[in-house]
């Protein structure tokens, strides 16, 4: 199966429609964009964060349900850095150099957060099917 990535917009904005996009394809515009891609294996996906020059903080989380316990990973960007930052965020954890990856997911989600230098708050929620 394809990994897919949905950006849903506020539920203000789209009167309950979602806008899909496959994984692959990046949202643009004055603001950060997100692009999200399903890594080679299947095992983790793979984010790149662009246009930060806009923000003043960019934060990320990945959560999903495996085996019937909710599990995920969060992270953030110094903007003052970089304009662009790629994260892999694997479905599962590494140890001493020996990873351990989760099965039978459900209900993945990925959320980017972005404060602009103008103050104004962006959030941008994807919903990934495996």
């Amino acid at each position: 199966d394809d990994l897919l990535a949905k950006r849903l917009l506020p539920s203000s904005l789209n009167s309950g429609k979602v806008l899909g996009r496959q994984i692959g394809q990046s949202f643009s515009g004055s603001k950060p964009t997100s692009k999200v891609k399903k890594r080679a294996d299947g095992k983790a996906i793979v984010v790149t964060l662009s246009n930060l020059s806009s923000a003043k903080s960019v934060s990320y989380l990945l959560s999903y349900d495996a085996n019937g316990t909710t599990q995920g990973a969060s992270g953030s960007v110094n903007v003052s850095e970089s304009t662009s930052v790629v994260r892999e965020l694997l479905f599962g954890s590494c140890s001493k150099g020996v990873c351990r990856y989760d099965s039978c997911i459900k209900n993945a989600k990925f959320v980017v957060t972005s404060v602009l230098k103008n103050g104004q708050k962006v959030i941008k929620p994807f919903r990934i099917k495996i």
